[in-house]
């Protein structure tokens, strides 16, 4: 009994091992991801009550217009998120920031040219999203007074999506729900002093969104400058080097965006035929804004396992990527359940928030139910595109991304618009994803050759990724025996694999020094105690040694170049350092991360 007793309480620390590294962080990147969509839904909201239809229509429409912006930012964010991954998972700290401030001069670099293109050549934007000043002049009036207000704003933005990924890996996550605070304040206060002090109009509405983002990026940008953070903008670091792997690994992000920037700018020209009404182009309007914003949950827990799984499989560790593609799937799952039924009998009361118009008011509460129904499918795609593009399987999300975002909807919203008019194109949003999931589940069944099983089976990870089963060892520690039976159990595995026996008395005396160390020094972060997620890669030419701790900040290396000299004390970490020759250390996600490995060649040179 005892014995079973205390398998579930490890079991239990497990899920909260992981539950810590990974929640507190997809936490923060959907309240990163809700910034620039809250702005344009308080936009909207106030834009529709005290400026009219015909405003926040024009407001609607400039959605292409938005993504592009957002294109343009995810394109250097994710790129440099995947590049920085990578890097920190293999330990090089100076390329990790090399690339982070290629990201930022980057970034500033494409926010010159649109502004350019904004400020000299609006009307071309303008048909990109759909709309002709000859055949709309009141819409087209209202997005060019818009937009004028709004391009101020446009470094900021890209600024702010491509730090927030960072701020995330380097524990800033705090300060990012403070600046979602920031925004949205300010925002809102800067769009009631432009109605009732200001009478700024349409154009008083993009210049206070502008505002309140600018605010937002003096907040994050505080976190750049702390002693003791891991990034560090210097130009001294940066070379054009990174620029080649952050366009090959922002490509898939470009790709992604495109495919959804097409297919707004298809279904506002579907919508805007068969629209029978002004009505009918807002209530589709709302459905939007509150899409973007229901969609941050999925885009944040996605971005999280994006750069979890980029982490993991820079280390070639399987066990950790099967583990975060599950559990941020079953977040995904649970927390779009709640949020879509929430969404589906609240409509008629969210819909009454932005309009007392009674048809307005119909045919929004049936396309915001609509695209609740579909929330959880969405959740899922997104998340699915996200890890594949982490593992770098950019073939198989480009055409995921076209096929989810592109085909299905536009065809859905044809065929459904012509049928059903407006509403039709409505019910694409739910009716396309659950053509899409059968889609999907019906090629994995064809590239399984049967119904998918295992957790493998979704994966879509290469033959031989993370050497053979029987090459690893993936344990969890969480006490002084432990230790000393990982210990002996490391020296067996290692001779078993064709090592040295002399290395694999180094690699059990690591896991014996290092591991007691976090099990007898560590502070664990929550009440569920120490646990060390251990793993150990062996063969004949490698050895290859990870410890991941959930406890408060521990450098090794720092403190033992710090006490170096203290020949009596901390006699374990200056064995390891003395004799380890390749040890790395990183803390992101909150995570002390060590990696200690031994070669063949690192013998020979003994």
């Amino acid at each position: 009994m005892g014995t079973r007793v205390e398998e579930n309480l490890k079991q239990n620390q497990q899920k909260d091992i992981i539950a810590s590294m990974f929640l507190p962080a997809a936490i923060v990147m959907i309240f990163s991801m809700l910034t620039g969509v809250i702005a344009n839904i308080i936009d909207g909201v106030i834009t529709s009550r005290y400026l009219g239809h015909d405003a926040y229509s024009a407001v609607s429409l400039l959605g292409p217009m938005v993504n592009i912006i957002l294109l343009l930012a995810s394109f250097i964010s994710i790129g440099g998120q995947i590049v920085c991954s990578h890097k920190i998972g293999k330990g090089e700290r100076q390329k990790a920031n090399a690339v982070f401030t290629f990201s930022v001069v980057f970034g500033l670099g494409i926010a010159a040219l649109f502004l350019l293109v904004c400020i000299f050549a609006p009307e071309v934007l303008f048909r990109i999203c759909g709309i002709k000043g000859s055949r709309q002049p009141e819409i087209f009036e209202h997005m060019l007074k818009y937009m004028k207000g709004y391009i101020v704003g446009i470094p900021a933005v890209i600024l702010v999506q491509i730090l927030s990924p960072y701020m995330v890996m380097d524990n800033g996550k705090k300060l990012i729900t403070i600046s979602a605070v920031v925004l949205c304040v300010s925002d809102v206060t800067g769009d009631l002093l432009n109605i009732f002090v200001f009478h700024g109009n349409i154009f008083g509405m993009g210049l206070a969104t502008s505002v309140s983002i600018w605010l937002q990026l003096a907040v994050l940008a505080t976190h750049f400058v702390r002693k003791k953070g891991y990034f560090r903008f210097s130009l001294e670091t940066m070379t054009f080097g990174e620029f080649g792997d952050i366009v090959k690994c922002g490509s898939v992000s470009f790709v992604k965006k495109l495919a959804v920037i097409i297919r707004d700018i298809a279904t506002n020209r579907i919508n805007l035929v068969v629209a029978v009404s002004t009505a009918a182009v807002a209530a589709k309007g709302m459905q939007s804004d509150l899409n973007m914003l229901m969609f941050c949950i999925s885009i944040g827990i996605g971005r999280t396992l994006l750069t979890v799984s980029s982490m993991y499989y820079g280390a070639s560790d399987k066990e950790g990527l099967k583990r975060s593609f599950t559990y941020a799937i079953k977040l995904c799952v649970k927390i779009t359940l709640v949020a879509g039924a929430i969404l589906f009998f609240a409509a008629p009361f969210i819909a009454g928030i932005y309009t007392s118009d009674p048809e307005v008011t119909r045919l929004s509460v049936f396309s915001i139910r609509c695209m609740a129904l579909g929330l959880s499918l969405d959740g899922i795609t997104e998340i699915y595109q996200d890890y594949l593009q982490g593992i770098q399987n950019r073939k198989m999300v480009n055409i995921f991304c076209f096929v989810e975002r592109l085909f299905v909807p536009i065809i859905t919203a044809a065929v459904l618009g012509k049928i059903f008019g407006s509403e039709g194109i409505m019910a694409a949003v739910a009716v396309g994803k659950v053509i899409l999931i059968l889609g999907m589940f019906l090629y994995l069944c064809l590239r399984n050759h049967g119904i998918p099983k295992h957790t493998e089976d979704y994966m879509f990870l290469e033959k031989g990724f993370g050497g053979r089963k029987e090459d690893n060892i993936d344990a969890h520690i969480y006490s002084m025996e432990d230790v000393v039976s990982e210990s002996e159990r490391a020296w067996q595995f290692c001779l078993e694999h064709g090592v040295s026996a002399r290395q694999a008395r180094l690699m059990s005396l690591f896991v014996e020094e290092m591991a007691g160390n976090i099990v007898e020094h560590g502070k664990p972060r929550n009440k569920t105690g120490i646990c060390v997620d251990y793993r150990l890669y062996a063969d004949k030419n490698r050895i290859s040694l990870c410890l991941r701790d959930f406890c408060e900040q521990f450098d090794p290396m720092k403190y033992y170049e710090i006490h170096r000299d203290d020949t009596e004390e901390n006699i374990g970490i200056r064995m390891v350092m003395n004799l380890a020759k390749d040890i790395r250390y990183i803390y992101t996600f909150n995570t002390n991360c060590l990696y200690i490995n031994l070669t063949a060649e690192l013998e020979a040179n003994e």
